[in-house]
């Protein structure tokens, strides 16, 4: 579950990310209206794509530290951690004297 909420995020996320004909695109414009010499185009592109692919890179790894933090535990650790604590109630009732409770089902 948690790839497909991020790769969701990402897509997403992915849309408004400049391709690498959007970067041309606009950086062909401001060479039409002279904001950029014909001669600095290329560079621009290439810094503006690799700008791109580092913040993209940056993201994903944000996006993958938050769902690593609030991931929940596997079902399978859940169930062993529920059996761990009814022995162990089971255990401590043992000790005090009690007669076992029975288990409770869900």
């Amino acid at each position: 579950m948690a790839g497909l909420i991020e790769r969701s995020l990402l897509a997403g996320l992915g849309v408004m990310m400049l391709t690498r004909d959007k970067v041309k695109e606009f950086v062909d414009k401001l060479v039409e209206e002279g904001e950029v010499r014909p001669e600095e185009a290329p560079g621009i592109i290439d810094k503006l794509v690799d700008r791109g692919k580092e913040e993209r890179e940056e993201l994903r790894k944000l996006v993958r530290q938050e769902l690593d933090r609030v991931t929940p535990a596997p079902r399978q650790d859940i169930v062993e951690l529920s059996q761990k604590i009814d022995e162990l109630t089971v255990r401590i009732e043992e000790l005090a004297g009690k007669k076992p409770a029975k288990k409770q089902t869900a």
